[in-house]
């Protein structure tokens, strides 16, 4: 099972893909891509473009993404709503919206990452323990 574990920030979109054959995991790529401009056309294809890329190459059977809450004070950007949505119109399997408390429940880290991609792994994480239960 191949899980892509996805974080939102701002302009970022901070990926992780983690790879398993039974309860244990292995980091198989991560990265970080960056929206060039939210009304920019070519910006907006060439983001598409790349996450096209990332599907291709990863194939997840999982998209896990960290969710954002969608009203109150920390409503998500319009960065990150069009970045959400060009990443699902293009994934090729089931996606999970992972919350907070299940983020918050997976103490998992990865010293060889960046601190910025913590958050995508844990998403990743939580999103692989739900499906082996």
């Amino acid at each position: 099972m191949v899980v892509l574990g996805v974080e939102f920030s701002a302009s970022d979109m901070n990926y992780v893909a983690i790879r398993s054959d039974g309860d244990s995991y292995e980091i198989m790529t991560s990265n970080r891509m960056t929206l060039g401009g939210t009304r920019d056309r070519n910006a907006l294809v060439a983001f598409q473009d790349a996450v096209k890329a990332v599907l291709n190459d990863v194939d997840p059977d999982i998209l896990a993404i960290k969710g954002k809450p969608e009203s109150g004070k920390m409503q998500a950007g319009a960065a990150s709503l069009k970045m959400e949505a060009i990443l699902l119109a293009n994934t090729p399997c089931a996606a999970d919206f992972v919350s907070g408390q299940r983020i918050n429940q997976t103490d998992d880290e990865a010293p060889s990452l960046y601190a910025y991609l913590q958050p995508a792994l844990k998403t990743a994480v939580a999103a692989f323990r739900r499906e082996i239960g």
